[in-house]
């Protein structure tokens, strides 16, 4: 696992080094469902919140602004994404770390009330090990939630083989329903299925 680790945290250096900067122009046109996620999220009494992923930390930023008084924290692989998104969220703890088995439970001085996957569990290496991970260290009454990539299966079948093979190229794999489907989610699917939007209780 440490090889494997330390070769996915080579490749995201390699590539946010050259696209931090202008990561958040350009996603905004794919990594579709993220604000209808962020509206859910602020849809709650919560006071911590961990991002897994926070890359540039658009989602952190609009997070605080609307909860000002919340505690947020991020779990970042990669380094380059790391020191950017510390440079523009000086208000949150932001550390190195993978979703598979970072402490999240201390990051904040106690167990977060929701632990957000964006656009960042299709390039886990390990999503299954990853969402046990969160849900593990969930505060009671707290929640996962994931957007991300759906299964596409709603798109007709060449566009959907080249999103897919497009992805690849980037090391992302859309969701399969079947690393949600243990955990009995509440699911909102985006058009086509082109993204899925899933909250997650604790484990029991």
């Amino acid at each position: 696992m440490a090889g494997t680790a330390q070769a996915h945290r080579d490749f995201l250096n390699r590539y946010y080094r050259l696209t931090r900067h202008v990561y958040d122009a350009t996603r905004k046109f794919y990594l579709l469902g993220r604000d209808a996620a962020l509206r859910d999220i602020l849809d709650g009494n919560w006071q911590r919140l961990v991002e897994i992923g926070p890359g540039t930390g658009r989602n952190l930023q609009r997070l605080r602004e609307a909860r000002p008084l919340a505690h947020f924290g991020g779990v970042e692989a990669s380094d380059a994404m790391l020191g950017h998104a510390r440079k523009r969220l000086p208000w949150a703890t932001l550390v190195h770390g993978f979703a598979e088995d970072a402490d999240y439970t201390t990051l904040l001085g106690a167990r977060p009330d929701v632990v957000l996957f964006s656009y960042c569990l299709s390039m886990v290496q390990d999503p299954r090990r990853a969402l046990d991970h969160a849900r593990r260290s969930l505060a009671p009454g707290g929640r996962v939630v994931v957007v991300d990539f759906g299964d596409l299966a709603g798109l007709p079948s060449i566009p959907r083989a080249m999103l897919r093979r497009w992805l690849a190229l980037f090391h992302v794999a859309p969701l399969d329903p079947a690393v949600l489907a243990p955990h009995q989610p509440t699911l909102t699917h985006g058009p086509g299925r082109y993204y899925v939007i899933a909250t997650l209780p604790p484990l029991p």
